[in-house]
């Protein structure tokens, strides 16, 4: 394990040592999850204070405690002005010990299946360090980075963004060789002036690359030319539809909700593909992980074969079976207008009765209205037979549908009136993180009779 001694961190943050140096492994910000010779982080958030639980790490086996003010009767301590920026600190010096390669991805949607796809393209050649779940914000991005050691050949780290600037702050921490920018659309508007603005940050991943660096852009985005400014003297590879595009596919058949062939056609090599993943957007995400594992020396075969790893996972994309008969699709973590469309589109090619539970799309500042309208509209011109509304914010997608349409205030409300469906159905699920609709999932698909969530 690359180890960082106490006192490197201490030095680069000006802070206080209280009791001897030791080496750092990980870094944790929850005491139930540290493990031994990790460095605990003391956040202090809005309902918790990390500085209640650090006696807590210590027995749990962690080998120091940040802090920004003193916990009485633990030692070793680091007492620092921002216990955030200290872990930043922390991240960049195991960055700056791994020896492997370093790839980034982001993107407004399918990120986090993005960077599963590359880490199971990567496995064959090397073993692969990758974010956990989407952990890929401030704090998620410094606890992926500590975890690297000299075990590994390759990291992939998500990367998100709230606001401008998230990005770049991110890459000062991971310093990638490889960056992944697969789109930009409608998604936390509520902090940004336009969705242009939007994939100005996202190309903030591409900036700081230099000429040693490779970077992997969506040639089907209409930013294609920004990006590749962003990417300055970078080596530069195109995926996506277009012609134009490096890395294309082409021979597309959707096999529905089992999931997606195509033929890949890369600068070297024109190979078979089967995704377990269904939709147009899948072949997309899997071109940018084939793109990053060929361009890294992964014979395209062996990348290949790595895709077949990843599955739909519980809360994107998941297939169960209803209560009594029929498929739910478990969509449930996140959503914004683009990624709801993409679903609408996977929907309308299912031959049995469908219908779309949606949540409200969240963080879309006031354009929310608006853009639920179009999601709404946008479910009725692709045929969805039934559309399910929850959620004040929602309200508009039901009007914008009209016939067929249901509103519900709450997701209460439409257990209680969850209206009789043909045997052959299929309900996809799909909300924002906030709407917490994988509480409706559980209800769908619980044995009946079972109590509700």
């Amino acid at each position: 394990m690359v180890s960082v001694a106490l006192q490197a961190l201490a030095t680069r943050t000006n802070g206080e040592l209280i009791g001897e140096s030791v080496p750092l492994q990980g870094l944790a910000i929850d005491s139930r999850l540290t493990q031994p010779g990790d460095l605990f982080a003391a956040i202090e958030g809005i309902q918790v204070d990390g500085h209640d639980f650090a006696p807590q790490a210590t027995a749990a086996g962690a080998a120091a405690v940040l802090t920004e003010r003193e916990v009485k009767g633990l030692t070793p301590q680091l007492v620092v002005s921002d216990v955030v920026k200290a872990s930043g600190h922390f991240a960049l010096l195991k960055r700056q010990a791994f020896l492997g390669s370093v790839v980034a991805v982001t993107g407004s949607a399918g990120k986090t299946t993005t960077k599963n796809l590359i880490a199971a393209a990567l496995s064959g050649a090397g073993t692969v360090h990758a974010t956990q779940g989407n952990q890929n914000n401030e704090l998620g991005v410094p606890i992926t980075l500590a975890g690297l050691n000299e075990s590994h050949q390759f990291g992939v780290i998500e990367m998100g963004a709230g606001q401008p600037g998230d990005i770049a702050y991110l890459c000062q921490l991971a310093q990638p060789s490889v960056a992944v920018c697969l789109n930009a659309s409608a998604a936390h508007l509520m902090n940004y002036q336009s969705v242009d603005e939007i994939a100005v940050t996202k190309g903030e991943i591409l900036e700081g690359l230099g000429g040693e660096g490779l970077a992997i852009i969506n040639a089907d985005q209409p930013w294609l030319a920004q990006w590749i400014k962003q990417a300055g003297d970078a080596r530069k590879i195109t995926f996506g539809l277009s012609e134009k595009a490096d890395y294309r596919a082409i021979n597309i058949h959707y096999r529905g909700l089992s999931g997606t062939q195509f033929d890949l056609i890369a600068p070297s090599t024109v190979l078979p593909v089967s995704l377990r993943l269904p939709g147009e957007a899948q072949v997309i995400n899997a071109l940018a992980a084939l793109a990053v594992a060929i361009e890294l020396g992964v014979a395209p075969d062996m990348a290949v074969d790595g895709l077949l790893q990843v599955a739909p996972e519980v809360g994107r994309g998941a297939v169960l079976v209803g209560r009594t008969s029929g498929q739910v699709v478990d969509d449930s973590y996140n959503a914004n207008p683009a990624a709801v469309m993409a679903a609408i589109d996977l929907l309308a090619r299912e031959s049995a009765y469908q219908v779309l539970v949606l949540g409200p799309m969240l963080e879309l500042g006031s354009t929310s209205d608006a853009l639920h309208h179009d999601v709404g509209r946008y479910a009725k011109a692709a045929g969805i037979d039934c559309l399910l509304a929850v959620g004040q914010e929602a309200a508009s997608a039901a009007e914008a549908f009209g016939q067929g349409a249901q509103y519900f205030p709450d997701q209460q409300a439409l257990w209680a009136a969850f209206p009789d469906l043909p045997d052959e159905h299929i309900i996809w699920v799909k909300g924002s993180r906030g709407a917490m609709l994988e509480k409706t999932v559980h209800w769908l698909t619980r044995p009946e009779g079972a109590s509700s969530c």
